[in-house]
């Protein structure tokens, strides 16, 4: 067939489309021939529907193969049943194309020396869209105006061969193909190849599900933020940019039903109901002094009038919180000796040696021998309960690690007279590892506020605290983080908690670089504090305690961490990442998301498909890196 015959057809074709009556059928069932790219052929293998593996394809017209792309959402309406009253279908498979090829259906030959001796039409190939069956999404035309016309089922039957095929072009329809939330926090714009869909004028929001107690759905589920999330993406990939995003949806007005803590009443000596309603408190662990800016409006020249108002209009949170009436926005700087703090409008704290009573792995900077570790935690023991003990000759209510590193030292000094053991050798070695450590001098009790005097202040609800650990580096940063989490995770978690607040108040913990403090463990320090994540990631939906984990290397998080995160939320990645039996990645990116561009994620969160967004090209907050 030449061209020019081809030519004729389309001509014909599109003349009879244009004489053809207009019908009045719901959008998008109707009014298919502004949206048909194909049709469903069984020419060449036969159309199945399988519980695993499915065969659908397309042939798609050549008048619109430029208009299909790799990720595109189809949809291929069933035909209408003889017992069926309706003129037009109301049912359709929605699938998504995994594949495209172009096969010759001409004798036309390219494998010899100068390559076409003539170059071949269009009409040579035959071009076809694989397709993976997603839902079934049916149109109740009864539905009254305040709800989805739509209803999404499972795919339990294939497609008529011959049936048109065609681009989802609504948001309504898309959003129920893909049990997309309606509402809740605001992730990114729906994509394919970094554009936005259905169309770059009016992009599908994305949402994090995120029910809660103001706004009348909180039966509806858990929310995902207390299921936990990982952001995962290689440096310069936008994690930053996309995080403080995320989070500042997240500090908003809306508040969640948490019990009361037992200790908690017990110290109010009055009678309380089992439970309350209070906003979250979102706390960023930030070593790179990166979420500090986020009180303040950015400084991007994009955030323009027109682009405020375009997210006013899709009910996003923007500006700095500090302007925010809703929320509250409080900096705290750990305090470490010969260190200079360079935050403004951020309160100084310090990491008091007391919260050792309960964590005495902190002290742990190795692995001691059996008779070593107990030696450490009876001297632990015993200075702890003279310093509760007036008579005693410590009688310290507020223990230092100045004066705990004296008591050791007179403790530990001889072997004929130390209560702890008559073992010169285990003396020597428990000395060793806590007396006039230098480490531990630079970090506890430096400063006025302690952390345990700030912690109602500092882990509020509705507000968003930010604690920078950029002024400190190495083992010092490390173990000054330990204790901050130690301190957050132990009272959150555990049961007769020396600090109910924290219990009882919705938290979502944010800790950039991950990877630096809930690796594969290798000292007692690190594999306590894995530990108690390790809990805290399971009991995230009774304690109401999301972890929000920010990393480049998602494969050295520790793994039970790993696997209790629900929502996963991949930038561009390294392949040796993609391809590291330690992440998942959704089969259908592992290809796509080596090459994202920034700004590009992917995203899988409870019971949701996973699918592909465009982050917003400006940043929320300010964002200076």
């Amino acid at each position: 067939m030449t061209d020019d015959i081809l030519d004729e057809v389309r001509q014909e074709r599109e003349q009879e489309q244009s004489e053809a009556e207009p019908r009045d059928i719901p959008a998008p069932f109707g009014d298919y021939e502004g949206h048909r790219v194909g049709h469903i052929t069984a020419q060449d293998e036969p159309i199945i529907v399988d519980r695993e593996d499915s065969h659908i394809r397309a042939f798609i017209d050549s008048t619109y193969r430029d208009d299909v792309r790799l990720g595109n959402y189809l949809r291929i309406p069933y035909p209408v049943s003889e017992d069926q009253d309706e003129e037009f279908s109301t049912s359709m498979l929605v699938g998504v194309i995994n594949r495209l090829e172009y096969a010759t259906v001409a004798n036309i030959t390219d494998k010899q020396d100068g390559g076409y001796r003539h170059e071949p039409g269009e009409q040579s190939f035959s071009y076809v869209a694989e397709i993976e069956p997603i839902s079934t999404v049916t149109l109740d035309v009864d539905t009254g105006d305040d709800d989805s016309p739509f209803e999404q089922t499972t795919v339990d039957k294939p497609p008529k061969p011959g049936c048109d095929v065609y681009l989802v072009e609504d948001e309504e329809f898309l959003r129920t193909a893909l049990r997309i939330p309606h509402e809740g926090a605001f992730l990114g714009h729906m994509a394919v190849s970094g554009d936005r869909i259905p169309s770059e004028d009016s992009p599908l929001p994305y949402y994090l599900f995120n029910p809660n107690a103001t706004d009348g759905n909180e039966d509806l589920g858990e929310p995902a933020i207390f299921r936990h999330a990982q952001v995962a993406g290689s440096t310069g990939s936008g994690k930053t940019h996309a995080s403080k995003n995320i989070l500042r949806q997240l500090a908003t007005e809306k508040r969640y039903t948490i019990e009361v803590p037992p200790e908690e009443r017990e110290q109010d000596n009055v009678d309380v109901q089992d439970e309350r309603v209070r906003g979250l408190n979102v706390t960023v662990i930030d070593p790179e002094g990166e979420y500090v800016e986020m009180g303040d409006d950015p400084a991007d020249d994009g955030y323009t009038p027109n682009f405020r108002n375009d997210l006013d209009a899709q009910s996003i949170r923007h500006g700095g919180i500090l302007q925010d009436p809703d929320v509250d926005f409080e900096v705290f700087v750990p305090q470490i000796q010969d260190t200079n703090i360079t935050h403004n409008n951020a309160r100084s704290f310090n990491i008091p040696f007391e919260i050792v009573q309960t964590n005495r792995q902190l002290l742990y900077s190795s692995k001691p021998p059996e008779r070593t570790r107990s030696a450490i935690n009876q001297t632990i023991s015993r200075y702890f309960r003279e310093c509760n003990d007036p008579d005693s000759a410590v009688g310290n209510p507020r223990p230092t690690y100045r004066e705990f590193s004296q008591y050791a030292a007179d403790l530990l000094a001889d072997a004929e007279t130390s209560p702890i053991t008559e073992n010169e050798s285990v003396l020597i070695a428990a000395r060793e590892r806590i007396v006039d450590q230098y480490e531990y001098n630079r970090i506890f009790d430096h400063g006025a506020d302690a952390l345990t005097d700030l912690t109602q202040q500092m882990f509020a609800p509705g507000q968003v605290t930010v604690i920078p650990t950029d002024h400190l580096r190495g083992s010092t940063d490390r173990i000054v983080v330990s204790c901050l989490l130690a301190h957050i995770v132990e009272n959150k978690i555990g049961s007769n908690v020396e600090y109910p607040h924290i219990k009882g108040t919705p938290m979502l913990l944010a800790l950039d670089e991950a990877h630096e403090y809930i690796s594969e463990a290798n000292d007692p320090r690190e594999r306590y504090l894995v530990s108690n994540f390790q809990q805290a990631a399971k009991r995230g939906r009774k304690d109401k305690f999301g972890l929000y984990i920010i990393t480049q290397t998602p494969q050295d998080i520790d793994g039970e961490i790993r696997k209790q995160m629900n929502t996963r939320i991949y930038l561009g990645l390294e392949r040796d990442v993609v391809e590291s039996h330690d992440v998942y990645v959704p089969k259908e990116f592992k290809e796509s998301v080596t090459q994202f561009n920034k700004g590009q994620l992917v995203v899988k969160q409870p019971d949701v498909r996973p699918v592909e967004l465009a982050g917003l090209p400006v940043c929320l907050t300010l964002h200076n890196s």
